[in-house]
């Protein structure tokens, strides 16, 4: 969108046509000849520069050039399809060129370049330019920005420009400053960002068809070509791959505004693409020869495999950190109670995978601050988990929020409201989003060194400087963040992908619970109701008692009961429903005892001893509930302990905790862990040879009663006994909590 507060000529930049300006720079000469040989447009200074020349139409003759020139521009005529080497002529006056040619189209581009007084051999530029490349090959680089780095410093040395900048596009058009070698009295340029229009579509289009670029003087008047437009074509000469080509008036104000009185330029280009460039700069006019060009042509091709080969082992070193991440992330979650607790805890993990701001889950309408901010915004993120939703999308990226949801409320961010989200949604019995945010581009954007020190202005205004260039961005750019790269993407996909395994696994354990469940409950129950049966039919029969059968269909009604009991609380628990505690301030040492004599007197063949010292103080406890707990721990050392040996209950206080501690004798040690042990469908939970009317649900159940307490539930086992304890915070920590 063209900005009305430019000049005509500035807001136009990007249609200019700077590759048919019909000029050239003032230190060589350009010569046009048609398939045929004959000379059908040269630069105004051609015949000054070079001599006598044949007349438009006319072709060369002995009288014109030298013979080596001749040669090479007959040998090109013959050799359309052939790459073209550059020779050194000299002409009638004894002073040395660089011939450089090449076809466009059918007409033959031949440029006459001046070599610069006491410039070395070209062997002596392709010997520094190969220990150059000898040296980057040695090395394997920590990241791109080294490996441009070193070779800015090998350019400069070999050019002698006083800036060499090694300078990356980023996704956006924009590039950066990474890498910089300079004289010590400038300032420093790295880490600056600059616009995408500061280069237009139509300049890096050129960088790609010609790879080095260079402005001897940006003080220097251009030459006219002529005729200006080619006889056969009748439109501008292409001047595309031109090494004399002039300089578009709207860059050479902007290298005035800098400072910079000639310029060089070497692209990097990476998989076809334009990937980079080194920009050097000089502050008086200056030339490097086209032997140095070449030599920073081959460097900078080289350099160009080297960053593909870098960037290639960087992201396969990212890929596999992030694969360990995953995996470390998948852990947690798969020993979590649930999603949201197994979330916070793989948090830092999650924040590690992408570059952000700030990450957050939303479980089932619960949002979870993850890293990099703890201000949770509940009903902007909410509205994204429900938007992904509705919309059936399972990966949203954009680096615009206003641009792309419009519809969403923006999220808070730190520095007013996130510009760039990234999320990945997951279905299920409880919906998983992870939501990755950044803030906006001109934020998070480093503007290093002092632009305030070149600002001068041309006729153009403000916009042609570095500072200028930078204010009119950010007009653009605000609302947008930085691109999410290839990398986080992948990182996001690697996570949605463990989520899903994941929830598949929950939901495969849902269902085997509810099975089990289904199946115990049908086993269970169907002997007490077979035992009522019989019963009544003895009873009926005259076989048995009133008061018999009353005491059978009491006992089995008792255990029918208890079944049913176990049944719903594991379903609740399951479900996340809860125990439906109802706490309050109880004697500990009270319920401890209580519960103790009435195991005692439902099992008096097995010894328990209880300790418990006079300063273990209330607790703030569901009284039914934590008995019911103790009792079930009592009754799985019972069950699976040797009973010939007492069953010892200790409690007692240990600074701000206090301490119950059931522990008995083995019979044998078991062969898994006290935390597998606490699955309620853990193999030989039904039909156990020491408990063989049980469900194997005590411990399970004893461990939420528990857990329920904001107490914590452990075990441990030696060669001869094994002890559970429970840890419950004193009183007054839980009122305080």
């Amino acid at each position: 969108m063209k900005n009305p507060t430019l000049p005509e000529n500035v807001a136009n930049c990007d249609q200019e046509p700077i590759h048919a300006l019909g000029l050239v720079q003032p230190h060589g000469a350009l010569l046009c000849f048609d398939r045929n040989g004959a000379l059908i447009a040269r630069s105004e200074n051609a015949a000054t520069l070079l001599g006598p020349l044949p007349a438009l139409r006319d072709a060369l003759s002995e009288d014109h050039l030298d013979r080596c020139a001749r040669l090479a521009i007959g040998k090109a005529m013959l050799a359309r399809n052939e790459s073209l080497e550059s020779v050194e002529c000299m002409t009638q006056s004894g002073e040395r060129f660089d011939l450089v040619m090449h076809w466009s189209g059918d007409t033959l581009v031949v440029e006459f370049e001046q070599v610069p007084p006491d410039t070395p051999g070209a062997s002596q530029f392709a010997m520094y330019s190969q220990r150059a490349i000898q040296r980057l090959q040695a090395r394997q680089y920590a990241n791109v920005a080294d490996l441009l780095q070193e070779t800015a410093e090998a350019i400069r040395t070999m050019t002698g420009f006083d800036r060499v900048m090694g300078y990356r596009f980023l996704g956006d058009g924009s590039g950066e400053v990474i890498a910089e070698a300079h004289r010590d009295d400038l300032p420093p340029y790295l880490h600056q960002r600059y616009p995408a229009s500061d280069i237009p579509a139509q300049a890096r289009r050129l960088y790609l068809l010609n790879p080095i670029r260079q402005i001897a003087s940006v003080a220097c008047k251009p030459v006219a070509i002529v005729p200006s437009l080619n006889p056969e074509t009748q439109a501008p000469f292409d001047l595309s791959h031109s090494v004399l080509r002039s300089v578009s008036p709207v860059h050479i104000e902007y290298l005035k505004n800098m400072g910079v009185c000639a310029s060089m330029s070497v692209s990097i280009i990476v998989e076809g693409k334009l990937w980079g460039l080194f920009a050097c700069h000089h502050m008086s006019p200056y030339r490097a020869s086209h032997a140095v060009r070449l030599s920073c042509t081959v460097l900078t091709q080289v350099v160009s495999i080297l960053v593909s080969q870098t960037e290639a082992r960087l992201s396969l070193s990212h890929d596999h950190r992030t694969h360990e991440s995953a995996q470390r992330i998948m852990s947690e979650l798969a020993h979590a109670d649930d999603f949201g607790s197994g979330l916070v805890r793989a948090g830092p993990a999650i924040v590690g995978l992408v570059d952000c701001d700030a990450a957050f889950a939303v479980v089932d309408h619960e949002v979870l601050p993850l890293g990099g901010s703890r201000l949770v915004h509940r009903t902007e993120l909410c509205a994204l988990a429900t938007h992904m939703i509705d919309t059936r999308t399972d990966t949203l990226v954009t680096d615009s929020w206003q641009r792309d949801i419009p519809a969403l409320a923006p999220i808070p961010s730190t520095s007013g409201t996130a510009a760039g989200c990234m999320a990945v949604h997951v279905g299920g019995e409880a919906p998983v989003t992870i939501v990755w945010l950044r803030d906006e581009l001109v934020e998070t954007i480093n503007w290093a060194g002092p632009p305030e020190k070149i600002i001068a202005q041309g006729p153009n205004g403000p916009r042609l400087t570095p500072r200028g260039s930078f204010e009119v961005w950010k007009q653009t750019v605000t609302g947008s963040s930085r691109e999410w790269s290839d990398a986080d993407q992948r990182a996001a996909r690697e996570l949605k992908a463990v989520l899903q395994d994941v929830a598949l696994q929950r939901m495969r354990e849902a269902e085997r619970a509810r099975t089990t469940l289904l199946a115990t409950l049908g086993h269970d129950l169907r002997n007490p109701l077979q035992a009522i049966n019989m019963a009544m039919l003895l009873m009926g029969r005259g076989l048995a008692t009133s008061t018999d059968t009353a005491k059978r269909v009491e006992g089995s009604t008792r255990r029918m009961q208890s079944l049913i009991n176990y049944i719903l609380d594991v379903s609740r628990i399951r479900s996340g429903l809860g125990l439906g505690l109802s706490r309050q301030v109880v004697g500990l040492k009270d319920v401890i005892e209580s519960t103790v004599e009435q195991n005692r007197l439902a099992h008096p063949g097995v010894t328990i001893r209880a300790h418990v010292t006079d300063d273990i103080g209330d607790a703030y406890i569901d009284e039914d509930r934590f008995g019911q707990a103790l009792t079930n721990l009592i009754s799985n050392a019972r069950q699976h302990g040797d009973i010939s040996h007492p069953i010892e209950l200790k409690a007692r206080a240990e600074g701000s905790i206090q301490v119950v501690e059931i522990s008995n004798r083995l019979r044998e040690r078991p062969g898994t862990s006290f935390q597998r042990l606490l699955d309620p469908f853990k193999s030989g939970s039904l039909d156990n040879t020491n408990n063989r009317g049980g469900l194997g649900l005590g411990l399970y159940i004893a461990n939420a009663i528990i857990k329920g307490h904001d107490a914590q539930l452990d075990g441990y086992f030696d060669a001869t006994h094994a002890r559970v304890v429970i840890r419950l915070a004193r009183l007054a920590e839980q009122r305080a909590a």
